[in-house]
């Protein structure tokens, strides 16, 4: 792992959600490796076995990392991740909302249970967890929240029309609460990603001709996301370096979008 301790997050309060793999994982080690503390947020559910692995990973890095289940799509558990990071380390200098959803299907064939899952996940999960973190961080007269975004919510992309509309939300999200809170030192921005090598997305990245279409003809940098793509643009936004950043949405697509 590269030496991000340039970015003096040296026992920084960082909360991820969906932390236990691809994107998360990658970014709570690299905020870990930064000098933060970790709360880390997993889904209730199997596969506590990868969480755990990744508390040893920080906690071997001379880190804290505290565990804590929640479910973003209920705002009860978004609140509770909040007091339970206060109740723990004092304080919250980090959000990272990370946790999403999303199905891929021809917009006519989408249903209502699937459509409130994706904005569930994606939208309002992101806004009440920032809620509930906000609160905290307006009262230290400090704070950064960042928020995980997609290429897809600046451009359109066939059979993507839900998340794309969530993830446009949450760019904007950005937008609006920093114009409410940045006077007061808290900072909101996204970092928005390409399509990135994880294991929900193997089903796609595997589909015949794929990898040519989208490296030859789409990433002009040739290649796909690695998670670890991502560490640098939030340990970024993450720091004082980025006191200045606003409501931006910073790009991590390769060139994608300058088509």
């Amino acid at each position: 792992m590269p030496d991000y301790s340039s970015f003096d997050l040296k026992d920084k309060i960082a909360v991820v959600t969906g932390a236990s793999q691809g994107i998360g994982r990658a970014i709570a080690l690299g905020l870990a490796q930064a000098g933060a503390h970790l709360v880390l947020a997993k889904y209730p559910g199997p596969r506590m076995e990868e969480i755990q692995q990744l508390q040893q990973e920080i906690e071997a890095l001379g880190r804290q990392a505290h565990i804590v289940i929640t479910d973003v799509n209920k705002v009860t558990d978004c609140r509770a991740l909040v007091d339970q990071t206060i109740a723990r380390f004092g304080r919250i200098d980090i959000l990272v909302n990370n946790a999403s959803w999303t199905g891929t299907g021809d917009a006519l064939d989408v249903t209502e249970e699937e459509y409130d899952k994706t904005f569930d996940a994606t939208v309002k999960s992101i806004f009440f967890a920032s809620q509930a973190a906000g609160r905290v961080m307006l009262a230290q007269g400090k704070g950064r929240i960042i928020n995980i975004g997609s290429n897809f919510g600046e451009i359109a992309f066939k059979k993507r029309a839900v998340y794309a509309a969530a993830k446009a939300a949450v760019h904007h999200m950005a937008k609006a609460l920093s114009l409410e809170w940045a006077h007061q030192g808290v900072l909101v921005n996204t970092v928005a990603p390409c399509i990135t090598e994880t294991e929900s997305r193997k089903n796609i990245l595997e589909r015949p001709g794929y990898k040519e279409w989208a490296t030859q003809e789409m990433i002009p940098r040739g290649r796909w996301n690695q998670p670890e793509d991502l560490i640098g643009a939030v340990l970024f936004l993450s720091s004082d370096f980025a006191d200045m950043i606003v409501g931006h949405t910073l790009m991590v697509d390769g060139g994608w979008t300058i088509h």
